[in-house]
């Protein structure tokens, strides 16, 4: 049995007209002679009735628990899963939904971003011998002690490969409005172009970096089990791009091109503590606390200065200054500072592909392309397949467009 796993976001579910364009994929599969799994998103954006904003609109969240939130956003997918039954049905086709249970994701008990423990297919692949098409509400699993839980923000393109995993799935195509990945934002990047193929590696850098067209979640999961997952759009029948394996990528295709994408995100901030006591593990004590306090430090460098003294900085996102100021606070008897310097207008631009490790200059290029233009490089971050510029949040968008022109024009 041949099994297609297709994820449809709120775009393509969201009316009667959009949801027709979704439909004629599920029934090109069903003539290739495959069974389909569809994992479904809450129909539309915030406004539309059904939606997972406009379901959180419509209370104060403040008066919930977060199970009971998770059981509020979860609805919207259970909705989409009913409405899609019943008009593939009425078109003739062999259709049957899922619970929430019946999906077998189970996760850890963290309400609104919860963590896949397991998943098992037994349900679906029971079903899928009786109908040809199986329809999952996406976002969603249950915790050990039965509560429902969700998966946060792109969670649906989690569920969609976790399913796929579970069901031995030969593929696993993610629809959207976008038809497939582009070596930039096409709206920032007018000369972006849409790449055929792009490896886990890459496309889990992208997802990290800014990209928002695959959960960074799912890639992973998909590297880890070797799924290929199809990027493409609801709305034409073109093939998207697909997300493959190192070696297939260098086996069947080596006309890949030497850097895949150029993103940025406008969410950074850098902080400096300037003149702290080096003869005390002032970094070693800043970063125990600012992981106790669920902090992520994107990029960290420290440098004698001096004196007995050396300046610490950090790149975190902007939202966890508040905490990180805390935290500094609290270990300032210890550390020492001279003074503390927060400037929270940075941003991030981030070239990205299997190439630069084998390609020499490639840092040098980035470096004089931002500073020849006048931007200003405040810190950078690399590895074989990302070199990561930290620069001023303005910039952003005019960087990506230069150094897009400089790599792929």
């Amino acid at each position: 049995m041949n099994i297609i796993v297709q994820k449809f976001g709120g775009t393509s579910t969201r009316s009667e007209q959009t949801r027709e364009h979704m439909y004629k994929n599920i029934i090109r599969e069903l003539e290739k002679g495959n069974k389909v799994v569809a994992v479904v998103s809450a129909m539309g954006r915030y406004d539309d009735p059904y939606a997972t904003d406009t379901l959180l609109s419509i209370v104060d969240t403040d008066m919930l628990t977060d199970e009971e939130i998770d059981r509020l956003t979860s609805m919207g997918e259970i909705i989409s899963t009913l409405v899609c039954k019943s008009e593939l049905s009425k078109m003739g086709y062999s259709v049957e939904t899922v619970t929430n249970r019946e999906l077998g994701i189970m996760t850890d008990a963290r309400h609104m971003n919860a963590t896949i423990t397991t998943v098992e297919g037994a349900h679906i692949l029971e079903k899928l011998k009786k109908s040809d098409i199986i329809i999952c509400p996406g976002f969603q699993g249950y915790s050990q002690n039965g509560k429902i839980t969700t998966l946060g923000r792109g969670g649906s393109d989690l569920s969609a490969v976790a399913i796929g995993v579970a069901i031995d799935a030969n593929e696993v195509e993610i629809y959207s409005d976008v038809n497939g990945i582009y070596t930039a934002d096409p709206r920032i990047v007018p000369d972006a172009v849409k790449l055929d193929y792009i490896s886990y590696a890459e496309m889990l850098e992208l997802s990290k970096n800014g990209a928002k067209v695959l959960n960074h979640r799912c890639v992973q999961l998909a590297a880890k089990h070797d799924i290929v997952i199809h990027a493409r759009s609801s709305f034409d029948n073109q093939k998207g791009t697909y997300v493959l394996g190192d070696d297939k990528i260098m086996k069947d295709h080596l006309d890949q091109l030497i850097i895949s994408g150029i993103t940025g995100s406008q969410n950074e901030a850098r902080i400096t503590l300037v003149g702290v006591d080096a003869k005390v593990n002032g970094a070693g004590q800043l970063f125990a606390k600012i992981s106790d306090a669920n902090v992520n430090v994107n990029v960290f460098n420290q440098a004698l200065v001096g004196g007995g003294k050396m300046d610490i900085s950090l790149i975190i996102n902007d939202k966890d200054v508040p905490s990180v100021v805390e935290v500094i606070n609290e270990l300032k008897e210890t550390l020492k500072p001279q003074k503390t310097i927060v400037r929270g207008n940075i941003g991030k631009v981030a070239v990205i592909g299997v190439g630069i490790k084998n390609n020499k200059g490639m840092f040098q290029k980035v470096y004089n392309t931002l500073m020849s233009n006048d931007i200003n490089v405040e810190m950078t971050s690399c590895s074989e397949i990302n070199i990561s510029c930290y620069i001023d949040r303005d910039d952003v968008k005019k960087a990506q467009v230069l150094l897009h022109e400089a790599f792929l024009g």
